[in-house]
């Protein structure tokens, strides 16, 4: 009998195919698609038993030739659901915000789905090789979408993408093959790797920890790799630029930790201190460099260097209080960035321009987007009651406990993210008008739609917290004891 995570990866896969072929139906059917993967998640968390094991397994042989074994295995913890969540957040998000796209439409959406189906899959699978396929495989539609639907420059950027993260997965997946051959893993499943693991000589867990964090690094991305992401953001249609920041960042955080942290807890907690100085340099270089920015998108792309590198360093703080924060916080960047970009794509779309510089006073003649506007950015600073305070705060006070003072580094940063954001607000949706045509109007359903998706979640999440907070908890499994 399939478990329930592969009927879900089944209904994406069914979905995208029917996508590709559906012609002018293509967005009919990849929301219909994209509401059945919504329930399907419903029905995971609803369902999901916690406890010390993961949830929703199966493990099947799929290769086995000789020495080689390779089984299709599954299953999912809280750290997987509450990703898995947002996957399908961002997917209806997505698939109604470009509702109007016009330019080769079914294949637009079936590679939006297929960018989908390959982050579940990173989030699901428990064996190496089934994991690193998925991984690949979201690279594959990324580039796509940003190479024949971006930005005049989209072409470069497509390629630097590609060219940076599919070397990072090189690194990534020799690392992982040395771990599980030089421990004679029984095989490829996370569960005899991470039993295994335990065997291997301080000096290569440290070796292979290393090699580990620059693979999952990149797409973070850390500095100094991280310059592909600007350029890829601001190429990106509006729906890749949604996908790449709110899911394809977290496939590094969730692989660094899965597969990284909690395999290697030895090599992790000898490189903790690299750990903590690429998170400060990180935190400290995207928040300054987004205080540069006149491009609205840039500057987003920016911020999100600065809020991955604050994940960075909840998870080398080592603690299970660590480990909730980063958690909690790839989901609230997730839905933030999202929305920001978003809100980007709007702005573009109805003044023609991203240029902060140029635009003034646009809130008597769009109130429904300057009000969007305003609750991204301020749930981006970390405004209580939205979703990214509780994230946050945990993330500064796990840093806290560890670091004592040192916590200053992240908090400055946020002071500073708060500076950037509010000196946008003040520029755009205030004063006297400036750079606005005279038949602008508030955007059209479909993307006030999209966005205000978005923004319910990040009032509900940053009211609740505890909803994600009692599930990735309560697994037992994702947070061990740390050295």
């Amino acid at each position: 009998m399939l478990s329930p995570l592969t009927l879900v990866l089944a209904t994406l896969a069914a979905g995208t195919v029917a996508t590709f072929v559906a012609g002018r139906w293509a967005r009919w059917v990849a929301l219909a698609t994209s509401a059945l993967f919504v329930a399907e998640v419903a029905y995971l968390l609803l369902a999901f038993p916690g406890g010390s094991t993961f949830a929703f397994g199966e493990s099947d042989p799929w290769i086995a030739v000789g020495w080689l074994t390779v089984r299709y295995t599954v299953g999912a913890d809280g750290l997987s659901l509450v990703l898995v969540l947002l996957t399908a957040i961002l997917q209806v998000a997505t698939v109604v915000y470009s509702w109007n796209e016009a330019h080769r439409p079914a294949a637009y959406f079936g590679l939006v789905l297929m960018t989908c189906l390959g982050c579940v899959g990173v989030f699901v699978a428990l064996d190496i090789l089934l994991f690193f396929l998925f991984w690949e495989a979201v690279l594959v539609p990324m580039f796509f979408l940003i190479g024949f639907w971006g930005g005049p420059r989209r072409r470069y950027a497509a390629f630097k993408f590609f060219v940076y993260t599919h070397v990072a997965s090189v690194v990534m997946l020799v690392a992982l093959f040395a771990i599980a051959f030089d421990s004679h893993a029984a095989s490829f499943d996370y569960a005899d790797v991470v039993a295994s693991a335990g065997t291997l000589a301080a000096s290569v867990q440290v070796v292979a920890f290393l090699a580990l964090f620059f693979g999952f690094g990149v797409k973070f991305p850390i500095v100094p790799f991280h310059t592909w992401l600007p350029d890829a953001h601001v190429e990106a249609p509006t729906g890749g630029s949604v996908l790449l920041a709110g899911l394809l960042l977290k496939l590094g955080g969730y692989g660094l930790i899965r597969w990284a942290v909690l395999v290697l807890p030895v090599g992790f907690s000898r490189d903790a201190p690299i750990l903590f100085v690429v998170a400060f340099a990180s935190i400290a270089w995207g928040a300054i460099l987004s205080l540069a920015q006149r491009d609205l998108k840039r500057l987003v792309a920016y911020s999100s260097i600065n809020h991955m590198g604050i994940v960075l360093l909840a998870i080398a703080v080592g603690s299970e209080l660590g480990l909730v924060a980063a958690v909690l916080l790839m989901f609230a960047h997730g839905v933030v960035s999202g929305l920001l970009f978003m809100v980007s794509g709007t702005v573009h779309h109805t003044f023609g321009t991203r240029d902060i510089a140029t635009l003034g006073g646009i809130t008597p003649r769009t109130p429904v987007l300057s009000t969007i506007v305003m609750v991204g950015s301020l749930a981006s600073l970390g405004l209580p009651a939205l979703v990214s305070f509780p994230a946050e705060f945990t993330a500064l006070l796990a840093t806290w406990e560890r670091l004592a003072y040192w916590v200053l580094v992240p908090l400055v940063a946020l002071v500073v993210t708060a500076a950037f954001y509010l000196w946008m607000m003040q520029r755009v949706l205030f004063g006297p008008p400036r750079g606005i045509p005279s038949e602008v109007h508030d955007p059209p359903w479909y993307e006030t739609t999209g966005m205000g998706l978005l923004v319910a979640l990040s009032v509900v999440f940053g009211i609740l917290p505890g909803l994600l907070v009692s599930l990735i908890a309560n697994s037992p499994i994702a947070f061990p004891p740390f050295p």
